[in-house]
C-alpha cells in the first residue's frame, strides 16, 4: 500500500482516553492522536520476545519479558543458556536491578546511574511506551507517522526509535520490531507474544 509520511512535531502530553470498544476490531484504523491516546491508556500488559543490545564493541542477545502494571514494571532479560541475564523491576521512584552473576543494586535515575556504572544505559521508563508504539508522554518528541495512524519513527530524549512493521493481536496492531539507537548503543526488540488487559474488554490473551 502506498503511504506518504506526515511529520508531526509535538510536546506530548497525556490526552483523553478513547474507548477501546470504538477502536478494537474496526477495519478502519483510528487517526494517530486517537491511537496514541488509547495505547497510552494501556496500563496492564505483558510482552514476551527477543532483545539484542549493542554497546560499542560488546553485544548481548537473548529473550525478553516485560510486564507492566500501572507504573510498576518487571523487565527480564535472559541470555543464551542463562548467562548474561538481568532483571529490572520497580516503579518510577526506584528500580531494583539483579544480574545473573549475583550483583544487585538500586536505581533512582536509571539512565544517568546506568551510564555511570556501565558506560551505557537502557531508557527503561520510556521503553514502556516505545515498545507498544507510542512516545513517552512526559518528554518532548518528534514523531513521524504514516497516513493510517502508525508511528514510523520517533526522536525522544536523545534516542532515535524506528518501527519495522506492525502485527495484529485480535484487532489491535502492535509493533513487530522496534530499534532504539543513542550513540553507540543500539537496542532491538522483536515482540512475539502479548497479553493485554484492555479496558472494558474481557479477552486478555493476545
Amino acid at each position: 500500500m502506498n503511504r506518504f509520511i506526515i511529520l508531526l512535531v509535538a510536546l506530548t502530553t497525556l490526552g483523553g482516553c478513547v474507548s477501546p470498544r470504538d477502536k478494537i476490531g474496526e477495519s478502519v484504523q483510528p487517526d494517530w492522536l486517537e491511537r496514541r491516546d488509547f495505547l497510552r491508556s494501556l496500563d496492564d500488559w505483558r510482552m514476551e520476545g527477543r532483545l539484542a543490545l549493542r554497546t560499542g564493541r560488546d553485544g548481548y542477545n537473548g529473550t525478553l519479558s516485560w510486564e507492566q502494571l500501572d507504573d510498576d514494571l518487571d523487565f527480564r532479560f535472559r541470555g543464551p543458556f542463562g548467562f548474561g541475564g538481568f532483571r529490572i523491576h520497580g516503579d518510577l521512584d526506584q528500580l531494583r536491578v539483579k544480574t545473573s552473576g549475583g550483583d544487585e543494586f538500586y536505581l533512582r535515575d536509571p539512565e544517568v546511574e546506568m551510564r555511570q556504572r556501565f558506560g551505557w544505559s537502557v531508557p527503561v521508563h520510556s521503553m514502556r511506551y516505545w515498545i507498544i508504539g507510542v512516545s513517552d508522554p512526559g518528554v518532548a518528541a518528534e514523531e513521524v507517522v504514516d497516513e493510517d495512524g502508525y508511528l514510523l519513527e520517533l526522536e525522544q530524549g536523545g534516542w532515535q526509535v524506528s518501527y519495522d512493521g506492525y502485527r495484529d493481536h485480535d484487532g489491535l496492531d502492535l509493533p513487530r520490531k522496534v530499534v532504539m539507537v543513542n550513540g553507540d548503543v543500539q537496542i532491538r526488540v522483536i515482540a512475539d507474544k502479548w497479553r493485554l488487559d484492555l479496558p472494558d474488554q474481557d479477552d486478555d490473551l493476545l
